[in-house]
């Protein structure tokens, strides 16, 4: 069985992003909506770290923001727009990545489990 912990950082780095993205990626997947006050309590980090990952989490179409409160998309389509935004950022194709189903068929497990 994988960690989170291992799945965490294959994702950060396959996806070539912040554990900062990661951690608060994965707290939304846990806890649902949450404002950026509460994500950098949760998570004991400086609001400005909270709001540069949400940041990229929007820009990556890894979760959408509503009325100041931010919840994370379904892993299967947030992790694969991270990646193919990455691929477009890094000029290179977009084609499947194994790894990438991988890690986002663990989370999928992850956001079900938390919504039940």
């Amino acid at each position: 069985m994988v960690s989170m912990e291992q799945v965490e950082n294959d994702m950060a780095r396959e996806l070539m992003v912040s554990m900062d993205v990661i951690k608060v990626y994965m707290l939304l997947i846990r806890k649902g909506m949450l404002n950026a006050r509460e994500i950098a309590d949760e998570l004991k980090i400086d609001i400005s770290k909270v709001n540069d990952a949400l940041s990229n989490l929007l820009r990556d179409g890894a979760c959408i923001e509503i009325n100041g409160r931010y919840e994370a998309l379904n892993p299967r389509f947030a992790v694969t727009n991270m990646y193919r935004m990455l691929c477009l950022r890094m000029n290179r194709e977009v084609k499947r990545n194994e790894r990438i189903d991988g890690i986002a068929s663990i989370l999928e497990k992850v956001y079900d489990d938390a919504r039940r």
